[in-house]
């Protein structure tokens, strides 16, 4: 039996940790790295909501200053997997977030920071140029909220999806 050697690309995209010049702001989202199962719950279009378990995997990429996650739900065949990369920018302290899901297709950027209560929000626009406002709130070592909101036509947030993350 052989063993497959890895990937060039990805030991080139794969980090062992934090930057070290940077490590204490890194840890913003750095305390995410790690495989965690999810429980979500998503509306769709006719605004029935509908739940499904999935996993949500954390790493470090890039030199160690961006943590890249994979988020996969096989149950929402339409909507997952996708990818987030969040890029510190160490000139202004913000964290640069790029999210992208193939399938749908789905595209967001967004500008995350601390949100003043030990979690983090992101906020920026989608695709179509819709404002967006993601939140990660409740962070401990073993789990964490996360919540995404689209704002509607009058310029109101409403919630579009939440999913609650324990560490395995």
């Amino acid at each position: 039996m052989t063993t497959k050697s890895p990937d060039p690309m990805l030991e080139l995209l794969s980090a062992d940790g934090p930057d070290p010049d940077h490590a204490e702001a890194l840890m913003l989202y750095g305390r995410l790295v790690g495989t965690w199962n999810i429980s979500n719950r998503y509306r769709f279009g006719e605004g029935q909501w509908r739940t499904a378990a999935g996993e949500w995997r954390f790493g470090w990429a890039l030199g160690g200053r961006v943590v890249q996650d994979v988020l996969f739900c096989p149950d929402f065949h339409d909507r997952f997997p996708g990818t987030t990369v969040r890029m510190y920018d160490v000139t202004t302290g913000l964290w640069q977030i790029t999210w992208i899901s193939p399938r749908i297709p789905s595209y967001f950027a967004q500008v995350g920071r601390p949100d003043g209560a030990g979690g983090m929000i992101q906020e920026g626009t989608d695709a179509e140029g819709r404002r967006s406002r993601w939140t990660f709130t409740d962070v401990t070592p073993t789990s964490f909220r996360w919540q995404g909101f689209g704002a509607t036509p009058d310029g109101e947030f409403e919630l579009f999806q939440e999913m609650h993350a324990t560490r395995r």
